[in-house]
């Protein structure tokens, strides 16, 4: 019977001892697990301090300070939001007025343009009508004066029909000389009411642009380039080479 009750006594030993172990690991276990929650509600509220938002229920006694931290963060995009938009409303009405004032400047210089080619246009068409008008009255002119100068020549021709039929009814060559003589000044007075003058060449230096030399030839007691015989006279009308004499030069 001693044995027994050794035996049972040592077995309710070891019961004790392993209940009371068992005990110590559950409470163990309970508080790693309570440590476990508190550092994951601790981790969720640090995520909730840096993003500026909270997606946890609030807690008592600081819900209302979450708000108004949760109004000041985003107050200060608010306030850069509106700003840009009254810049950007500011450099469009800036813009519109660029946009007036060059709209207003194009309408000034389409019209100045529409003046000035309207302007172009009468003054081109006033330069053709003159230009052709100075044309016509050049060859009116020019077609007058050659008219003038053949009606001047027609009394020539009726001297020189005269002296013709003079010349088969006498025989007095005196007389015929005279006739002709007379044709012959009264053309010349015809040319020089003209400008139209006989020009002195002999004796005269050889001048290529009044004189054309027919021959050049040696002359005793004259000195080189001299014109000393003229063949054809020549003519200047207003100073200018009418014909050009036809000399022969000395060597």
């Amino acid at each position: 019977m001693p044995n027994d009750e050794q035996t049972i006594a040592t077995n309710a030993q070891k019961e004790s001892a392993a209940a009371a172990e068992t005990s110590s690991g559950a409470a163990v276990t309970a508080e790693e697990a309570t440590g476990k929650v508190i550092d994951v509600e601790a981790e969720s509220r640090g995520d909730r301090a840096k993003n500026g938002a909270s997606t946890l229920p609030h807690e008592p006694g600081n819900g209302a300070d979450t708000v108004e931290a949760e109004l000041e963060a985003e107050k200060p995009k608010k306030d850069r939001f509106d700003f840009r938009r009254r810049a950007l409303l500011k450099e469009l009405e800036q813009k519109e007025k660029e946009f007036d004032q060059l709209r207003d400047e194009y309408a000034k210089q389409a019209l100045q343009y529409a003046e000035l080619k309207d302007r172009y246009l009468r003054l081109a068409a006033e330069m053709e009508n003159s230009r052709k008008r100075l044309e016509r009255e050049f060859a009116n002119r020019a077609e007058g004066r050659v008219t003038e100068v053949l009606a001047e020549l027609l009394p020539v021709v009726d001297d020189l029909e005269r002296f013709f039929d003079a010349g088969g009814e006498t025989k007095d060559y005196d007389s015929l000389a005279a006739g002709a003589r007379l044709i012959y000044q009264n053309v010349l007075k015809i040319l020089q009411s003209r400008g139209v003058k006989a020009m002195e060449a002999v004796g005269q230096p050889f001048d290529p642009n009044r004189h054309e030399a027919l021959l050049q030839m040696p002359a005793e007691g004259q000195a080189s380039n001299l014109v000393i015989q003229e063949t054809t006279k020549g003519y200047l009308q207003s100073d200018k080479v009418l014909r050009p004499a036809k000399v022969i030069v000395s060597a």
